[in-house]
């Protein structure tokens, strides 16, 4: 009977997910029905023609009041359908099962837990009760399963290619030539901004959170992906320089196949002399490593990021003296931040001649490490108000320091590309013309276009097309 199961997994973005590609293609490859539909709202017949029994959703922190009102309305149209949420937020707060709508959530790697669900589904809740990593609603009870061992290394080398045909009914993701993939899972560090610290107390004593595929996994599906088109190729991993026996492989075998680049993202500490032009040789186009704040203290202290500026700059001059461009993530919204503050990360950025500086407000997503501190500091009420986007506004009560962070993040990348001086920056961050003040966004979005332009071979065009339509 089981083999009559399937799944939807549903979105409301118009972005192709490597996480619902890879749980359709492992479902299929088991012998399931499973399909990616996006924009649910508008595309109510099409799920009623396809009476799924389960719709997945991933759950985000900052878009589950959007995501849960979904699930209602789904939960109303199709009543025979079950809905289950992944993804981070129910992996941290499970208890999101108890809110209506929803049926199942999944805690942690989804990809054993729901093939067990489409196995063991014969229409009762009783024969997916017991299932690892799932909370499963029965009726005013809920049942709550521990989680399995992470999947190995050489289970993640034999997952399937990503399924992206999903996706490709729409033009603007069919077109889009910068592709993503995934080599490894997990993170051996713990920034107190991040999920990582509470992700391997979830998982203590199941194996080891950070787990690389095998080069050749790698390699086919790359292979794979050249069938729809790209002219960069993005490596998401957290820490892709990690392994550098593994990264030397992989760059060895990569130049020899591919001619087209592709960006990675590391520590600062993972970039090494033995690689950096072995990346730069075989096409590694940008390498995007974090900074986040320019004093060392704060870094250390408050982020628990224990890399001191010394370490940057080396990091830094190596790929420089390559030739490789690089990013450099930063944040801007900690609560005794001042100007002065925000500006040595502006002046760090500047004297390592930062080729893609980015900034972002902090947001502190709840159940982080970062949330806590600034709750007890009185400097957040709820952290249920972080924004979808850590581009838009800070959540801190204060307003004139919200205005800083405002200002400050929109101008960061001018700042730093103009070698702005302390005291240009403090007035234009503190006290801007009105009428220029109003022209920050733009100059925030003109900067940050153009380097995801230059980074991944995007046009103008393709650009704004996207934009639209992931606006509609």
């Amino acid at each position: 009977m089981y083999s009559k199961n399937n799944i939807v997994f549903v979105q409301e973005e118009i972005e192709d997910k490597l996480g619902p590609m890879l749980l359709t293609a492992y479902l299929k490859s088991r012998g399931f029905n499973a399909e990616i539909l996006v924009n649910p709202e508008k595309n109510l017949n099409k799920l009623n023609k396809m009476q799924p029994t389960f719709i997945g959703m991933c759950l985000l922190s900052p878009s589950a009041d959007s995501i849960l009102a979904t699930c209602r309305l789904l939960k109303r149209e199709l009543p025979a359908s079950m809905t289950i949420l992944g993804g981070p937020h129910p992996t941290f707060f499970p208890s999101v099962v108890e809110r209506d709508g929803v049926d199942v959530v999944c805690v942690g790697e989804g990809e054993k837990p729901l093939l067990q669900l489409l196995k063991q589904y014969d229409g009762t809740v009783e024969s997916i009760q017991n299932i690892s990593n799932l909370w499963v609603k029965k009726g005013t009870e809920i049942v709550k399963n521990s989680v399995s061992e992470f999947l190995s290394e050489q289970e993640l080398s034999e997952l399937p290619n990503c399924d992206r045909s999903h996706y490709y009914e729409h033009s603007s993701l069919r077109n889009n030539p910068h592709k993503k993939i995934w080599s490894s899972r997990g993170c051996p560090y713990n920034c107190s901004y991040c999920f990582n610290y509470a992700y391997k107390e979830i998982y203590r004593g199941q194996g080891r959170v950070f787990r690389q595929r095998s080069v050749d996994s790698v390699i086919e599906e790359i292979r794979y992906i050249s069938q729809y088109g790209w002219k960069c190729l993005e490596i998401v991993d957290d820490q892709f320089l990690m392994d550098p026996e593994w990264v030397l492989e992989f760059c060895e075998k990569y130049e020899r196949e591919f001619k087209l680049p592709f960006a990675c993202h590391s520590s600062t500490r993972q970039i090494k002399p033995e690689i950096v032009p072995q990346l730069k040789k075989a096409g590694c186009s940008v390498v995007s490593f974090a900074i986040e704040c320019g004093l060392e203290d704060t870094r250390t202290s408050v982020f628990n990021k224990p890399i001191t500026n010394q370490e940057i700059h080396r990091a830094a001059e190596l790929l420089y003296k390559n030739n490789l461009p690089f990013l450099t993530f930063n944040m801007v919204g900690l609560p005794d931040e001042t100007i002065e503050d925000i500006y040595k990360t502006v002046e760090l950025n500047q004297e390592i001649h930062t080729t893609y500086p980015w900034c972002s407000i902090l947001q502190p997503y709840p159940g982080t490490q970062i949330a806590q501190y600034m709750k007890e500091r009185g400097f957040i009420d709820d952290t249920r108000k972080i924004n979808y986007s850590y581009f838009q506004s800070s959540i801190c009560k204060d307003h004139v320091k919200q205005n800083m962070f405002f200002n400050a993040q929109k101008i960061f990348a001018h700042a730093v590309k103009t070698k702005m001086t302390l005291s240009s920056f403090k007035r234009f961050v503190l006290k801007p013309p009105f009428f220029l003040n109003r022209l920050y966004p733009i100059v925030f979005y003109w900067y940050y276009g153009k380097d995801i332009r230059a980074r991944y071979g995007l046009s103008w065009w393709a650009l704004f097309r996207y934009w639209l339509y992931s606006r509609e």
